[in-house]
């Protein structure tokens, strides 16, 4: 494994994995014998908001289940699970949640969670720092990250998506006092009329949603103080949705800077949890990255890694060759590890996961891995994908073989709205040959890779910094065999005879040479026949 690179695949974990040593044994049974398939474990401060005697007892627990991973070669980690909460309907027994002793997050109508948290409660900040301090000091975790319920909207009852910031009084007077004098609006003292003012007024909506966002970041500081400085060598990170501007940076920059300034992670993600529609799971690498360019793609944020999660994580939600797709995927198109979320013991066996689970992902640890490496350094090149396109249309795009960027990459041109209204189903394979020649003309012929074969599925070369070709991944979205196809490369990395042949790798078979036939600046591959809702990709 290349180590400027994040671990492959981290495996999130819910408190029931770790509720007994009984229970852990089985737990640690099924990670260490598919060692190939957890690099990282993801510990949970649990859902609810329990006494502190409930995390000494579950620390104390951990502290000894953190060595057991080290000892063969697992690195453990921590999910901080339960900060606003998600939800009332998340909400634990009366025992779970009696730790909480402050108000609750608030909507625009006065309606307060019972289950979730107002960020700014004095009582509230001072639980999480304790927290905190318990876990860090018990696992000394490489990473920290924290879940994705610390967010500023989707907290029902109270708010729904867009509805934005928590409307009790604490937050509403810290409001107020921080905008100062805004003729008269500092004497507002009713929950409708700063909501009415604030809904009418674009500058005053701006603030508040910077308000809310830095109420979020004060509870991701609080945190992320409190475990540095027990556990300095401690890693943080935010698992956050889709959000369509950067605010989301108020936070990673809180996680940064109480982290000595140290680089930051980021683990984007949200839905697509069933493989009865494959394309689902396969879809969400395209909001991920997205949501990579809509941050800005700073250098300190340098691990990127996807929710690759099913739900409710049984038999029937999804298998091993639906996360695969969804983890090669992610990777073309961005992200540089995997987080996943695969596990529960609700549900099935720990024995049942390593055999059906984890013990498939370990047999392709190679086909990701070097995938991943290949593409260090690398972009995703294609058409450019403007910002506030559908990602459903956009995707249906992709799958008639055209390299397209939905996040950060080199681009030829931009997609179009006639683009995005393709109906896939309907395209002959000559439709799909003319508008691969379309896009490529649009172009001005630079794209890296033409399919010269009719196939439904995505195409993603990756170039290098001088805009080499290095690899190009193909992933057939159809039922039935995709047959040989023909692809002309564009700028290989190596000029005139130097390079001859190229190696093809795909699900469940090993890598074979294949020739690479040059015609002038142009060059040509025929790579074998791709299984159904498979994927592989070339070595250039």
């Amino acid at each position: 494994m290349n180590t400027s690179l994040p671990s492959l695949f981290q495996i999130r974990l819910r408190a029931p994995h770790t509720a007994s040593d009984a229970q852990w044994a089985e737990t640690f049974r099924a990670l260490s014998d598919n060692r190939d398939s957890c690099d990282e474990v993801w510990f949970s401060t649990g859902i609810a908001f329990p006494p502190m005697a409930w995390h000494r007892e579950h620390t104390a627990r951990l502290a000894r289940y953190a060595d057991e991973l080290r000892r063969v070669g697992i690195a453990p980690s921590l999910q901080f699970q339960a900060t606003l909460g998600h939800g009332d309907s998340f909400g634990g027994t009366p025992e779970e949640m009696a730790g909480r002793t402050w108000s609750g997050f608030t909507g625009p109508t006065g309606v307060e969670c019972k289950a979730c948290n107002c960020p700014r409660q004095p009582a509230f900040l001072a639980y999480v720092r304790e927290v905190a301090r318990l876990y860090a000091a018990a696992i000394r975790p490489a990473w920290l990250w924290i879940d994705d319920d610390l967010r500023v909207n989707n907290h029902l009852p109270a708010a729904k998506w867009e509805d934005i910031g928590c409307w009790c009084e604490t937050c509403r007077k810290a409001f107020l006092e921080d905008l100062g004098s805004l003729g008269g609006l500092e004497t507002l003292e009713s929950l409708g009329s700063l909501a009415a003012a604030i809904s009418g007024s674009p500058a005053l909506a701006a603030a508040w949603e910077r308000f809310s966002f830095g109420s979020i970041a004060a509870v991701a500081a609080a945190i992320a103080e409190e475990t540095h400085a027990v556990s300095p060598e401690t890693r943080f990170g935010y698992q956050h949705g889709p959000w369509p501007n950067d605010s989301q940076l108020a936070v990673f920059r809180a996680l940064r800077d109480a982290g000595g300034g140290r680089p930051v992670g980021s683990r984007p993600g949200g839905g697509a949890y069933y493989d009865l529609d494959p394309n689902g799971p396969v879809k969400k690498a395209f909001a991920a990255a997205r949501q990579r360019r809509v941050l800005g793609d700073p250098p300190w944020i340098d691990t990127w890694l996807p929710e690759i999660e099913t739900y409710p994580r049984a038999f029937a939600s999804r298998t091993a060759r639906g996360i695969l797709l969804e983890a090669v995927a992610s990777l073309a198109y961005g992200m540089n590890g995997l987080s996943a979320l695969i596990m529960d013991t609700r549900y099935e066996t720990d024995a049942w996961y390593s055999e059906n689970l984890l013990a498939p992902l370990a047999a392709e640890r190679a086909f990701l891995e070097r995938y991943r490496d290949a593409n260090l350094d690398t972009v995703p090149a294609g058409l450019d994908v403007p910002a506030d396109m559908p990602i459903d249309g956009v995707y249906a795009y992709a799958l008639a073989g055209i390299p397209v960027v939905p996040g950060t990459g080199r681009t030829f041109g931009a997609l179009t709205a006639e683009d995005a209204a393709i109906r896939i189903s309907s395209c002959s394979s000559q439709d799909l040959l003319r508008r691969r020649a379309e896009a490529d003309e649009r172009a001005g012929g630079r794209l890296p890779v033409v399919v010269e074969d009719p196939s439904v599925g995505l195409v993603v070369p990756r170039v290098a910094p001088d805009g080499a070709l290095r690899t190009v991944m193909m992933l057939n979205a159809r039922i039935d065999a995709q047959k040989p196809a023909r692809l002309r490369l564009r700028n290989l990395a190596l000029p005139g005879e130097a390079q001859n042949s190229a190696v093809w790798h795909a699900f469940g078979e090993k890598p074979v040479t294949i020739p690479v036939l040059r015609e002038g600046a142009d060059a040509r591959v025929t790579i074998p026949p791709l299984q159904p809702w498979s994927a592989g990709w070339l070595a250039l």
